[in-house]
Formats: structure tokens, C-alpha cells, sequence
């Protein structure tokens, strides 16, 4: 049986060269955005993350092919509206049934780890919802932290989610979150959670910690890297969050199509502002993952008496 992992030259001979390598989700494209916004703000974050001196790897399921490093053609095909959601527990089914999909937060961890990727970025991890009292709604992306060391570079839970449960249950489950040039936990579009997180202001501090956790204490969890979103961009749009989860209750709409379905119900209610927010937060956290995904190399090659 062939290997379901297929990483592109750019992304392979970044690695085999050591060089800094972000690994972004595929989910924005084929369910968090709509078209054509989503195929432009993917290419966006990987310009974005090759201006910064890292080499972008997109994930994604072509065609049951585990791709590290879409081509454009690719993006553009998962941005047509028919692509599966893969998350993690999916790999399997996507690979044997031969379907294009979009990878989640848990199963783009999954994959870059296995690839040899230490840092990625997204919008906003899932997480607890709100009504899981009743539901026991919890995200897979969550699960996942608990066991795949990776840096995550992300505005936080989405919005749409119950932001202080899911920051307890990061707590609770040892998952480590450190906020960059915040000291509270961001809530996607929103920069107040009300969470305290420990906050960094300088990534060659915040690298220190990422090789104390995963090199000398051997950390097997994941790290989340909170950045908040621009100030320019941010809004509170807790009414319209509100106002869609009673909607989605009403219909019946739960499982993996409630995330979507919710981020694309609050866009419509803020007139498109929580989509802008989203754009503004994807392209920032591209940015910032690249730059610590630098230092990190940049640490590693000092220790290693590659630079002086």
C-alpha cells in the first residue's frame, strides 16, 4: 500500500534543509469561508508566511492523498464548496474512500507532527460549546492537544464556543497556552475572554519556553500561542453569537456542521464584520507563527554552533 503521506518538494526540501516550515489548516478553505474570500485568504497567509522567511505547507485531503503543501490548484479545488471536514478520527475514511477534504485543527496537528513540523498557524482552535451541559460538545481539537506536541499559533477558541469552559479544560488537561502581547485568553474576533493567560511580549522568550517544554521536559502535548486579533479589526459580538446559537438549537444543527454553520450565521448578523475579523486574525497569526517558527530555527541553529 502506497504511503497516504505526499509532502511537496517546496515543503520536503525545507525540511531535509532545516529550514523554518508553518503548517496551515485547510477547514478555512473548504467550510470556515466563502468563496472567492477563502481561496484568497489562504494564498494570502502563505505569502505572508513566505515574507517572512518560512516556507508555507497548507494541508489538506486530495483525492484520499494526504497533501503537505497544496498546490494553488488544490487550495482552489477545496475552496469549491464540496470538500468533506476531515478532522483527525477522518484521516482514515478520507484516505480510503478517495475524498478531497478540508483538515481541522486536530487533524492538521495530527499531520504536520508526522511530517516533522513543530509550529502552526489557524483562525481559532474549537473547543467547549456552549450548550455541552446538555450536548457534551467538546471539539477533537482539543483532544488532540492533549497528545500531539506542536506549537499552535491561534486567536484563541472561536468565538462562537464557550471560551472560559474551553480555557479551563485547557487548564484542566495540562495543555499549556501563553498569550503574545496579551495577558488574556483571546476569543477569536473578540480580545476579551476574560481567561488570564501568561503573556510574552518578545518571541525569542517565548521560543525559550517552546524548547524547554518539547526538548528538555519532553512535553507530548500540544502549545497554544494566543495572539489577538488586531485592534483595527476586533468587535464584541456576543448578541449575534447569542442570537445564532439559539437559531441552530431551533434547527437541529449540531455536530461537525455547528461551527461553520454558527461562524457564517454570526457573519451574516455583524454585517460581515466577524468575517473581516476572521481574515484579519488568519493573515496576523501566519505572520507571527513564521516569525516564532524562525526563532526557533534561529535558537536551534546557535545551540547546534551553526551561527555565531
Amino acid at each position: 500500500m502506497k504511503d497516504p503521506l505526499d509532502i511537496s518538494h517546496d515543503v520536503s526540501s525545507a525540511l531535509n534543509r532545516n529550514e523554518a516550515v508553518v503548517a496551515l489548516e485547510s477547514s478555512v478553505i473548504a467550510q470556515g469561508l466563502p468563496s472567492p474570500v477563502n481561496v484568497e485568504t489562504a494564498l494570502a497567509m502563505e505569502e505572508a508566511v513566505r515574507e517572512c522567511g518560512a516556507t508555507p505547507a497548507t494541508i489538506g485531503v486530495i483525492e484520499g492523498k494526504v497533501r503537505v503543501g497544496l498546490t494553488r490548484e488544490e487550495i482552489e479545488k477545496l475552496g469549491q464548496g464540496s470538500a468533506a471536514k476531515v478532522t483527525a478520527r477522518d484521516i482514515p475514511f478520507a484516505v480510503a474512500c478517495g475524498l478531497d477534504g478540508g483538515t481541522t485543527v486536530s487533524a492538521t496537528a495530527r499531520i504536520a507532527a508526522n511530517a516533522g513540523i513543530s509550529v502552526m498557524a489557524t483562525g481559532g482552535i474549537g473547543g467547549v460549546h456552549r450548550d455541552s451541559a446538555s450536548t457534551h460538545d467538546i471539539s477533537s481539537d482539543l483532544w488532540e492537544m492533549t497528545r500531539t506536541p506542536i506549537v499552535i499559533v491561534a486567536s484563541g477558541p472561536k468565538a462562537v464556543l464557550d471560551v472560559p469552559a474551553t480555557a479551563e479544560w485547557l487548564e484542566t488537561h495540562s495543555i499549556p497556552v501563553y498569550g503574545y502581547r496579551t495577558d488574556e485568553l483571546p476569543a477569536f474576533c473578540s480580545l476579551r475572554s476574560g481567561a488570564r493567560v501568561p503573556r510574552f511580549d518578545d518571541l525569542a522568550q517565548l521560543g525559550e519556553i517552546v524548547r524547554v517544554s518539547f526538548g528538555a521536559l519532553g512535553m507530548r502535548s500540544s502549545m497554544l500561542v494566543a495572539v489577538p486579533v488586531p485592534d483595527a479589526d476586533a468587535i464584541d459580538a456576543d448578541a449575534e453569537i447569542a442570537s445564532a446559537a439559539r437559531e441552530a438549537a431551533e434547527q437541529g444543527i449540531h455536530g461537525k456542521e455547528l461551527t461553520p454553520w454558527l461562524l457564517k450565521r454570526v457573519a451574516d448578523l455583524t454585517g460581515g464584520k466577524s468575517q473581516q475579523a476572521n481574515i484579519a486574525l488568519l493573515k496576523n497569526n501566519a505572520i507571527v507563527a513564521a516569525e516564532l517558527a524562525r526563532v526557533l530555527l534561529e535558537d536551534s541553529q546557535r545551540r547546534m554552533g551553526f551561527m555565531v
